[in-house]
């Protein structure tokens, strides 16, 4: 019989795990001796042992091992065991890989907010606008491209001669997680004949606006952009007298460098 220290060199099992299990009640010593009080082990525990060490690396704690050590040559039963050990594995997997999406998320986020330079906010009127306009529910916010290909597509199929800036003016009030109604919109010199989805329409006079510019990727951008809006807005005792939107000064279309993009964030509003 062996000692413990001399087991484990054996078994490539710490003394602190075999004692472990021993107090779990999964492996007990083959013998206790009575006069030095060793514990003594056989090399006959060492397929039990292997049971073991086996079950727990598959992720099986200590009271599933217990139960599943007697029925572990009933190939029936641990099919089962496994394939339930197997499902709990995969949803644990997919709860990981959902956090490290989150985390590459943020990741994303916050550097594209440090090439991101949000300026001071500005109170102004806005002036009139024509403009050709889209307006549609999207699947959500970061899918706004969609509307632009499919305005773009219809502006350059007519030829339509458009400003080279656009608008997005966001009609929900609040933030949605998903289903935003979304309108964008591109300046033109005169109003021409709406065809179905595609309409022509004048933005109306805003008198006073709350507006901060930031350059730089439009995620992570319009965040910091907004939260500077929300605390001058507080400070500076405003409220919202109408529907956010932003203005796209200086385009992807006019500059392939996302750091090099300027945009205009407008609130109109009013004073409490």
């Amino acid at each position: 019989m062996f000692k413990i220290g001399e087991f484990s060199q054996i078994v490539r099992v710490s003394p602190r795990m075999l004692r472990y299990y021993e107090q779990s009640g999964l492996l007990m010593p083959a013998k206790v001796d009575s006069v030095s009080g060793y514990r003594l082990y056989s090399a006959g525990q060492i397929p039990l042992l292997s049971k073991i060490t086996l079950l727990r690396d598959m992720g099986f704690g200590v009271e599933e091992i217990r139960a599943l050590l007697p029925l572990y040559e009933n190939p029936e039963a641990m099919r089962t065991a496994l394939e339930g050990k197997s499902r709990e594995i995969r949803v644990a997997i997919a709860a990981e890989q959902d956090k490290l999406q989150k985390i590459a998320a943020l990741r994303g986020k916050l550097e594209k907010e440090s090439v991101s330079m949000v300026y001071e906010v500005e109170i102004k009127s806005l002036p009139a606008v024509k403009v050709l306009s889209l307006r549609g529910i999207i699947p959500q916010y970061r899918d706004e491209g969609m509307l632009w290909e499919k305005l773009g597509k219809y502006i350059g199929e007519r030829q339509i001669a458009a400003g080279k800036d656009g608008y997005s003016t966001y009609f929900d009030g609040e933030y949605k997680e998903s289903g935003p109604d979304v309108e964008i919109a591109v300046p033109v010199d005169t109003l021409g004949e709406s065809r179905g989805e595609f309409v022509y329409k004048e933005y109306a006079e805003i008198p006073l606006a709350a507006t901060v510019r930031f350059s730089g990727p439009f995620d992570g951008g319009y965040d910091a952009a907004g939260q500077k809006l929300a605390d001058w807005m507080e400070r500076s005792g405003y409220q919202f007298a109408g529907y956010l939107r932003g203005h796209v000064l200086t385009s992807p279309d006019e500059e392939s460098n996302p750091e090099k993009w300027l945009t205009e964030l407008q609130a109109p509003v009013k004073k409490v």
